[in-house]
C-alpha cells in the first residue's frame, strides 16, 4: 500500500502547535453545538429538557398535548402500585377544565363560581399531597402543582410549528458549506496519521455520511416526522466521528513514533 505523502508527526513543532490549537477550537465548537441545539430546541413541548417532540416540532411540526391532560387521560395515579384512581367526579371536572376553552384555563383555576369543581381545590385535595415541593421525599413527584405558575406549565396543549422555510434555507446554506469544509479538512488530516487504514476510513465515512444524512433529513422531515430520527442519527454519527478524528489527530501530533523493529542478529 502506498504511504500517505504527509505525516503529521514529522511536521515542525510550530506547525504541530498551530494544528493542535485549531483542532482544539474545532472540538470545542462541536461540544458547544450540542449545548446550543439543546438550548435552541428544548421546551417547545412545554416540558423541561430536549425531547424528540421538541425536534419533531422544529423540523416537521407537531401537536403537543398538555402533560396534565395526558396524565389524567391515562388514569393517573391509578396506574401506580398502591395508588387509587381519582374519583370519577374529580377526574371529569378536571378534564372538562383542561379540554375546554384554553383562554379560560387560567381564569377558571380558582373560579369560585364553579362551586365544588374549582380546579385549584380539586388539585389540592387529590394531587398536591405528592406533587408538592414539601411532600415527604418518598412520596414527592414531579411536576409540582401547588401554585398557578406550576399548573400553567403543564395545563396547555401546544401546536408546534416547524421552522420557517427561509430559516431552513439559510441554516442549510451555512451548515453545508461550513461543516463540509471542516469535515473535508479533518478527514484529510486523519489520513496523514499513523493509525490503521480501516479506522481512518471508517471515521471519514461516518463523518461525511452522517453530515449528508443529517442535512438531507432536515428537508425530508418537512414531509414526514419519521425522518427526524435520521436527523438525530446523522448528527450523532457526524459529531461523534469528528470528535474522535480530532482526538486521533492530536494524539498523532504529539505521541512519539513507535520504535522501528530491527531484525535480531
Amino acid at each position: 500500500m502506498t504511504r500517505f505523502p504527509l505525516r503529521l508527526r514529522a511536521l515542525p513543532i510550530a506547525a504541530r502547535l498551530s494544528l493542535s490549537f485549531l483542532i482544539l477550537v474545532v472540538l470545542g465548537g462541536y461540544l458547544v453545538s450540542g449545548l446550543h441545539m439543546s438550548e435552541h430546541h428544548q421546551n417547545r413541548d412545554g416540558r423541561e429538557g430536549l425531547s424528540m417532540t421538541d425536534l419533531e416540532g422544529a423540523y416537521h411540526g407537531v401537536s403537543s398535548e398538555a402533560p396534565l391532560l395526558m396524565a389524567l387521560q391515562s388514569g393517573h395515579p391509578g396506574e401506580l402500585e398502591g395508588q387509587e384512581a381519582l374519583d370519577d367526579s374529580v377526574k371529569r371536572a378536571l378534564l372538562n377544565w383542561l379540554e375546554g376553552d384554553p383562554t379560560k384555563i387560567v381564569p377558571n383555576w380558582d373560579n369560585l363560581d364553579l362551586g365544588d369543581d374549582v380546579p385549584a381545590d380539586l388539585l389540592d385535595m387529590s394531587c398536591v399531597g405528592c406533587h408538592s415541593r414539601t411532600a415527604p421525599e418518598a412520596m414527592r413527584a414531579d411536576p409540582p402543582l401547588e401554585y398557578l405558575d406550576d399548573v400553567r406549565a403543564v395545563a396547555f396543549s401546544r401546536e408546534i410549528s416547524p421552522s420557517d422555510i427561509k430559516l431552513l434555507v439559510a441554516s442549510t446554506h451555512a451548515h453545508s458549506l461550513g461543516l463540509a469544509t471542516i469535515t473535508l479538512l479533518l478527514t484529510g488530516l486523519i489520513f496523514a496519521t499513523r493509525f490503521g487504514a480501516r479506522l481512518k476510513g471508517g471515521l471519514a465515512l461516518a463523518a461525511s455520511g452522517g453530515l449528508l444524512l443529517d442535512l438531507v433529513s432536515w428537508w425530508l422531515a418537512r414531509e414526514s416526522a419519521s425522518f427526524v430520527a435520521l436527523i438525530v442519527l446523522g448528527g450523532v454519527a457526524h459529531a461523534g466521528a469528528m470528535l474522535l478524528i480530532g482526538l486521533l489527530i492530536l494524539a498523532d501530533l504529539w505521541l512519539a513514533e513507535p520504535a522501528s523493529k530491527t531484525p535480531a542478529s
